[in-house]
C-alpha cells in the first residue's frame, strides 16, 4: 500500500464529513435524545455534566473526527469506492468492525453498562456511515 493516495484526497469533503459527524454527535448526545440516558449510563452527576466540555475538548473532538474521515477517504480511494452503496458498506464495515468492537472492549474493561455501550457504539457507527458516504461520493 502506498500513501501517495493522500495527495489525491478531497480535503474539503473530509472537513465536511468531520463536521457532519460532530453535528450528529451534538444532536445524539443532547438531553432530549440520548443525553440524559447517556449521563445515567456513564454515572455522571448533573454537576459534572453542568460543568460542560471546554473549547479544547471540542477542537480535539473535531481533529479526531477529521483524522477518522481522512482514513475513511484513503480507504475509499484505495479500494475504488465511489457510490453511496460503497460508502454505506465502508462505513458499516469500519464502524461495526473497528469502532463498535473497540468501544465494546473498552466498556468491558472499564465495567461500563450495556446501555453506555449501545449509546456510544450506535453514535460511532452512524457517524462513520455518514462520513464514509460523504468522502466516497464527493469528488
Amino acid at each position: 500500500m502506498s500513501f501517495d493516495v493522500l495527495s489525491e484526497l478531497n480535503y474539503l469533503a473530509i472537513a465536511v464529513a468531520a463536521a457532519a459527524y460532530f453535528a450528529f454527535g451534538a444532536i445524539w448526545y443532547a438531553p432530549p435524545l440520548m443525553g440524559k440516558m447517556w449521563q445515567r449510563a456513564a454515572r455522571l452527576t448533573d454537576q459534572q455534566v453542568g460543568e460542560g466540555p471546554n473549547a479544547v475538548l471540542f477542537v480535539g473532538t473535531y481533529v479526531a473526527y477529521f483524522l477518522e474521515a481522512l482514513v475513511l477517504a484513503a480507504i475509499a480511494a484505495h479500494t475504488g469506492a465511489s457510490t453511496v452503496g460503497d460508502g454505506l458498506i465502508l462505513g458499516l464495515f469500519v464502524g461495526v468492525g473497528i469502532v463498535g468492537a473497540t468501544i465494546w472492549v473498552n466498556n468491558a474493561y472499564q465495567r461500563q453498562t450495556a446501555t453506555l455501550f449501545w449509546i456510544n457504539a450506535i453514535n460511532g457507527i452512524i457517524g462513520f456511515v455518514v462520513m464514509a458516504i460523504i468522502v466516497t461520493v464527493w469528488e
